[in-house]
C-alpha cells in the first residue's frame, strides 16, 4: 500500500481545537491570532485509528474490588519542594516545571538530582545546553557526582528507550520545547510536537514507574508556552517565578494529582546554587520594628498554608488634575473601589490625592481579605499617623463599609499570633468563630468601617 501524502490542518495553539481553513480568531477558547498550520501524516493518522483484529485491552476491575495502596514517594531533598508536591516526588508521574528564562529552572533540578542521585542514577536530558555548559554550573554548585548522567538528545523515542534501557531512578528533560518526535514532520516545540513528545513521555513514566520533569518555557502572556492540553497531559504543573534581579523565587503548584493545589515553597538564589527558605512567614514584612504611617499586617494564604504580609501605602497631594492610583502586587481596582469606599463612609477627602499601595517583598496577591488592611494603611499614610505594629487587619470590605467573613481565619489568626500581634481587627462573624481560642489576644470584630478605630492626626 503506498503512503499518501501528508495532509494540512490548521490548529489553535491555545486549546488545541482543529480546524480545516485558517481564521483570525479560535471559535473554541475565542483567542486571536492563535491558528497555525500543522502537517498531519495521513498514514500514520491510519495507525492509530484504524482498528486491529489482534489488539488486546486490560480487563476492567469492579470499583470495589480496587484495594488503596500507599505510594512510596521520593525525597527531591527540600521539605518545602516536598509539601508542594504533596509529600514527595510520585514513581510514574510526569511533572511540568514552567518559568521564565534565568529564573534558575535548570538550577532547581541541578539540586534535586543532587539528592536523588544518593538513591540511584539520574539522568538529565537537554535540548538546549551542551555537557560543558551544564558541567559548569554543577561545577560553580559544587556538584562532582558521577551517577549524575547527561545527555544532549532530542528525539523522544530515543529518549524513551533510553530511560527504558538505564532505568534511572528519575528524569529531567530541558527543555519540552527543544525536543521532537521523528516521525513527525513539524518543528520543535509547535503545538503537534509538544503533544506528541509529552504523550510519550507519559507512556515512558507510567510503564516504567519512573519520575519524569519536564521543564517548559513561559510566554509574554505569562504561561507555558504550547496548547492547554500540555497541562492536561502532566499529573503536576509547578510555576517558577522570581525577578532575576531578587534573590528569592517562589515555586508554586497550580495542578496536582497527588496533593493540594496553591501550596508553594520559597527559595533564595545564592552563587552555590538554591537553598529553600523555612521561616518564609517573615519573609514579606520588614525586619524593623519601629512603627510606620501607612504601614499594617495583615495574612493571606498560599494553597493551604498562611503567610504574614505587609501592606503598604502612601497618600500625598496630587501635582496633577486627575489624581492617581497605583498599586504593586495588588489589585490596582480594588485599591480604586476601596479608596472609594473610604471616602464616603469614613468622610476622607482623597478625590485630590494620589495613593500609591504596595505589598512589600515583591509578593502578589489578589485576595479580599486584604481590603481591611488597605483600607487601614490609605487612611494612616492620610491621617499621617502610626499604627502599632502590634496590631493587625484581616477582613473583606464590601461597597457599603461592610466589613464581610473570610474563610481559614484561626489559620490566620495563629499565624499572626505567631509574629507578635496582641491585637487583631476582624469581621465580627470571625471574631465569634474564634473566640477562646487565642488566650492573650484581643479579638476587637468589625461591622462596618466607621468602628475602625485608628489613630486621628494630631493638631
Amino acid at each position: 500500500m503506498s503512503k499518501k501524502a501528508p495532509s494540512k490542518v490548521f490548529r489553535c495553539k491555545s486549546c488545541g481545537a482543529e480546524s480545516q481553513r485558517w481564521a483570525g480568531k479560535c471559535s473554541v477558547c475565542g483567542e486571536w491570532n492563535s491558528i497555525e498550520e500543522v502537517v498531519i501524516g495521513s498514514s500514520r493518522f491510519e495507525e492509530r485509528h484504524s482498528p486491529k483484529e489482534d489488539a488486546k485491552y486490560s480487563t476492567p476491575i469492579p470499583l470495589t474490588k480496587i484495594e488503596e495502596s500507599q505510594m512510596q514517594r521520593l525525597p527531591s531533598g527540600f521539605s518545602e519542594l516536598d509539601l508542594v508536591l504533596g509529600g514527595g516526588i510520585v514513581p510514574g508521574s510526569l511533572v511540568l516545571i514552567g518559568g521564565e528564562p534565568g529564573v534558575g529552572k535548570s538550577t532547581l533540578v541541578l539540586e534535586i538530582a543532587r539528592s536523588l542521585s544518593q538513591t540511584g542514577k539520574v539522568l538529565y536530558v537537554s535540548g538546549e545546553e551542551s555537557a560543558n555548559q551544564i558541567g559548569m554550573r554543577a561545577k560553580r554548585m559544587g556538584l562532582s557526582i558521577p551517577d549524575i548522567l547527561l545527555s544532549s538528545e532530542i528525539y523522544a523515542e530515543n529518549i524513551a528507550r533510553m530511560i527504558a534501557d538505564i532505568r534511572p531512578a528519575i528524569v529531567f528533560i530541558d527543555s519540552i520545547q527543544t525536543i521532537m518526535k521523528e516521525s513527525l514532520v513539524n518543528q520543535a516545540g509547535s503545538v503537534t510536537q509538544l503533544r506528541e513528545c509529552s504523550q510519550v513521555f507519559l507512556e515512558a513514566a507510567k510503564r516504567t514507574n519512573i519520575p519524569i520533569f519536564l521543564i517548559g518555557h513561559i510566554t509574554k502572556e505569562g504561561s507555558i508556552a504550547g496548547p492547554k492540553v500540555l497541562e492536561h497531559l502532566v499529573d503536576t504543573v509547578l510555576y517558577f517565578e522570581g525577578d532575576r534581579l531578587n534573590y528569592y523565587r517562589m515555586l508554586r503548584a497550580v495542578k496536582n494529582r497527588f496533593g493540594a493545589v496553591g501550596d508553594s515553597a520559597v527559595f533564595e538564589m545564592v552563587r552555590e546554587g538554591l537553598s529553600q527558605v523555612e521561616d518564609r512567614h517573615r519573609l514579606f514584612i520588614s525586619p524593623e520594628s519601629e512603627d510606620r504611617s501607612g504601614s499594617v499586617l495583615s495574612s493571606v494564604m498560599e494553597g493551604s498554608r498562611p503567610i504574614s504580609v505587609e501592606v503598604q501605602a502612601l497618600v500625598t497631594k496630587s501635582a496633577f488634575g486627575q489624581a492617581r492610583r497605583m498599586a504593586e502586587g495588588l489589585d490596582n481596582r480594588r485599591v480604586i473601589l476601596l479608596s472609594a469606599v473610604i471616602e464616603k463612609y469614613l468622610q476622607i477627602p482623597l478625590l485630590e490625592c494620589d495613593i500609591f499601595t504596595n505589598l512589600a517583598g515583591g509578593l502578589s496577591i489578589d485576595e479580599p481579605s486584604l481590603d481591611l488592611a488597605i483600607v487601614s494603611a490609605i487612611v494612616s499614610s492620610y491621617q499621617d499617623t502610626s499604627i502599632p505594629r502590634s496590631q493587625g487587619f484581616l477582613g473583606e470590605v464590601g461597597l457599603s463599609g461592610e466589613v464581610r467573613s473570610i474563610g481559614q481565619i484561626n489559620l490566620r489568626i495563629k499565624e499572626l499570633s505567631g509574629i507578635g500581634i496582641t491585637k487583631l481587627y476582624l469581621p465580627e462573624g470571625n471574631r465569634k468563630e474564634a473566640e477562646g481560642s487565642f488566650p492573650g489576644l484581643e479579638l476587637c470584630g468589625l461591622r462596618h468601617l466607621r468602628e475602625l478605630d485608628l489613630p486621628k492626626r494630631k493638631n
